[in-house]
């Protein structure tokens, strides 16, 4: 499954809404401030092409929520949260500044950034002191 998350209910049901529209099978998981939407990672090339790009233009939605939702919170606090799936299982939820996350995701795709996080959560779970190169010429890959 391929995992979509957004910040705000608005862009998620319009994003849900637009999903079956389309005929995409979803599942979701909800929690206090976070919408996770998952589809099948076997769609066609162009059916994700365009997933991707619909996920894009909810994610400015969102950041467009957020941005006036912050105008109004003179707290000024503006974060955003990454779901980080150990390998016990249990999720750990990663605060990144809300601008930073909109420009990641502008750039690499949801599933891209995914395996960077997921590469860096089995760094720490697994430490490795040697690099790759190193690993390499020793044979350790076979």
């Amino acid at each position: 499954m391929l995992d979509y998350i957004l910040f705000n209910e608005k862009p998620y049901k319009l994003f849900i809404d637009w999903l079956k529209v389309n005929n995409i099978s979803y599942e979701t998981k909800i929690d206090e401030e976070n919408y996770l939407i998952q589809v099948p990672e076997n769609l066609k090339q162009d059916l994700l092409d365009s997933i991707d790009d619909k996920y894009e233009e909810f994610m400015d939605m969102n950041q467009d929520i957020v941005n006036e939702e912050e105008k109004k919170n003179h707290d000024g606090y503006n974060m955003a949260g990454i779901i980080v799936t150990l390998k016990d299982g249990s999720t750990s939820y990663a605060d990144i500044d809300s601008n930073l996350l909109g420009r990641v995701v502008s750039v690499i795709t949801p599933e891209e950034f995914g395996t960077i996080v997921d590469a860096i959560a089995n760094a720490v779970e697994n430490p490795q002191p040697k690099t790759y190169c190193q690993r390499m010429r020793e044979g350790e890959f076979g």
